[in-house]
């Protein structure tokens, strides 16, 4: 065997042992959480009420492309849109 058929099986190896420690961490998560949820006595209509009820939060480029159009917005362009003279 050459020296990259060893190197690659390797990394097979490893990236097996990575993905078994993800799934015993996230295990691990999850019975915490459910422990959490026993403890207190949540439903999951609570849990779901929880999740619709949350907005994402606007971002850095959200907040700047809004803010960009509003700034170069014409003042007069309404005006006309609506039917009534612009305003001078």
């Amino acid at each position: 065997m050459s020296k990259m058929d060893t190197l690659l099986k390797k990394q097979a190896v490893l990236a097996a042992q990575i993905e078994a420690e993800k799934m015993k961490a996230r295990d691990e998560v999850v019975w915490h959480v459910r422990e959490a949820i026993a403890e207190y006595g949540i439903t999951l209509r609570e849990i779901k009420n929880v999740l619709v009820l949350r907005k994402p939060r606007a971002t850095k480029t959200t907040a700047r492309k809004t803010t960009a159009k509003k700034a170069t917005a014409k003042k007069t362009a309404t005006g006309r849109k609506r039917g009534r003279p612009a305003k001078q």
